[in-house]
């Protein structure tokens, strides 16, 4: 078995999971410094214990990503984002939380694999670890196209998915991603497959694109990233933009006669959508 690397370490807290055992780890500290009682040191004890060894379990019971995928990960760990940042053509902010990591990963080739996937559309590649997970799944004549507004991470994401044998299934359209479904569109492209994790606010309309423009097969899959949104999708209290979009999304889907869908509670949301 391939060694399998923290699913946490060095990783801001961006998940319900990660930000919740931030949350108690600093409630703990506060909470000793202020000499509080033993027995309710010992509750937020039990509550760090359940919580916080969560995601690193879940990548122990995971089957491993393959090298090739290790090594993708490794190269965008390894870049210095706030650099990137300012060379990136489209101003978007760039993180290295923004990578599906490896149970996502293997989640998603798990699903490309049983729907026997061979047409696959992503919207938002970022370094490209999805891309190459979902494309280790595809027979040897499939294809997945990948959306990408940025040239930087294009440029990056074809330069890692080259060092694979199956890099060669992906093909990077660098641009906006509505403007990419409206031309699949015109070249009477279907998918069986279809990811969805780019820029949140746009969540909607790139849903209804591929919907409303025929890209999804009957049967076929669609899975959207962060619809938990760090909590924000579900808790009381301030929310971002970001959550605001997440939470409008999941109503449009939830109230779609069209489809079958699941929410699941993995990283930071995902929602496995099936056409009817």
């Amino acid at each position: 078995m391939k060694e399998k690397n923290s699913a946490t370490a060095n990783h801001r807290p961006v998940t319900p999971h990660t930000i919740l055992s931030k949350t108690l780890s600093t409630l703990q500290e506060k909470m000793e410094a202020a000499g509080s009682q033993p027995e309710l040191l010992d509750l937020v004890q039990q509550s760090i214990d359940l919580i916080s060894p969560l995601d690193d379990y879940l990548l122990t019971q995971t089957s491993p990503a393959s090298d090739a995928l290790n090594e993708l990960e490794m190269h965008s760990n390894n870049v210095d984002w706030d650099s990137a940042f300012a060379k990136a053509e489209t101003g978007l902010h760039l993180e290295k939380e923004m990578l599906s990591g490896a149970v996502e990963g293997q989640f998603l080739q798990l699903l490309a694999a049983v729907s026997n996937a061979k047409n696959v559309l992503e919207i938002g590649s970022f370094t490209g670890y999805a891309s190459l997970a979902i494309a280790e799944a595809l027979p040897a004549d499939g294809k997945l196209i990948a959306c990408e507004f940025d040239r930087f991470t294009a440029d990056f994401a074809r330069k890692q998915l080259n060092r694979s044998e199956h890099g060669h299934k992906v093909e990077i359209r660098v641009g906006d991603a509505l403007e990419t479904i409206a031309d699949l569109s015109l070249e009477k492209q279907i998918f069986d497959f279809i990811f969805i994790d780019a820029d949140k606010q746009n969540y909607t309309a790139y849903y209804e694109g591929v919907m409303d423009q025929g890209l999804l097969k009957k049967g076929g899959i669609v899975c959207v990233d962060n619809t938990l949104y760090q909590g924000q999708a579900y808790k009381n209290g301030t929310t971002t933009a970001n959550g605001d979009a997440v939470k409008a999304f999941n109503n449009t889907v939830a109230n779609d006669s069209r489809v079958q869908q699941v929410l699941l509670p993995l990283r930071d949301g995902l929602t496995v959508i099936r056409r009817l």
